[in-house]
């Protein structure tokens, strides 16, 4: 029999590859173990014909916003675990109120950062082509903020990649880590601290920082 669990809240923001797949990830297994809470989703992006493929949306999903066509599908009424939409982008701290912990995959540093001076535990998840990037509340702070440049918004695939038919894998590896550290802290139990890899050539190391 499972152990009774609190009810906890989880905010994902970013409703791209990364973080439909994790949220399909998620909502499932936490239902079949009897975890209890909410799942908030934050994105104001709207589904278009070309997230299709790598994004956990049909074409009947297209035109409308990305968190409200998932929660549409995955919520649940009569269930303890409920999925939520917020359809508007992270811009401030305030948004991140009320939260036990929270998940950021947008492709832009700055929401990211907002996400860093959190003191609840976090996690932030990345990805480009088949490569994945995990950095969480646990990790150095200094390798942090390295690993935080500013830049401007990227895809998860590779730029041509999806007109050549190379679609890459890297958001789904990045979305089992962060399933996996979800289920973890929302048990109750040490979550995985860090991660960066590629699908083709294994473990990746990360540079250097000084604690």
């Amino acid at each position: 029999m499972n152990e009774e669990r609190s009810p906890r809240n989880l905010l994902l923001v970013g409703a791209g590859g990364i973080g439909t797949q994790l949220t399909e990830l998620l909502v499932p297994a936490l239902r079949r173990v009897n975890l209890q809470g909410s799942i908030t989703l934050m994105d104001a992006d709207i589904v278009e014909a070309t997230n299709l493929g790598h994004q956990r949306y049909t074409e009947d999903d297209v035109g409308s916003a990305k968190v409200s066509a998932i929660a549409k599908r995955l919520d649940d009424e009569n269930s303890s675990l409920r999925v939520k939409a917020i359809v508007e982008n992270l811009r401030t701290a305030e948004q991140l109120d009320g939260f036990d912990f929270v998940v950021v995959c947008v492709d832009r540093p700055e929401p990211r950062r907002l996400v860093h001076q959190l003191d609840i535990p976090w996690l932030d998840l990345r990805c480009s082509g088949d490569g994945h990037v995990a950095l969480s509340s646990q990790s150095l702070p200094a390798l942090v903020e390295r690993m935080t440049p500013d830049h401007a918004p990227a895809s998860c695939q590779v730029p041509g990649a999806l007109d050549a038919g190379n679609l890459e894998y890297g958001f789904a590896s990045a979305a089992a880590f962060g399933a996996q550290w979800a289920t973890q802290l929302w048990r109750g139990r040490p979550a995985p601290v860090q991660s960066m890899g590629s699908l083709t050539y294994g473990a990746l190391s990360f540079p250097e920082v000084s604690a």
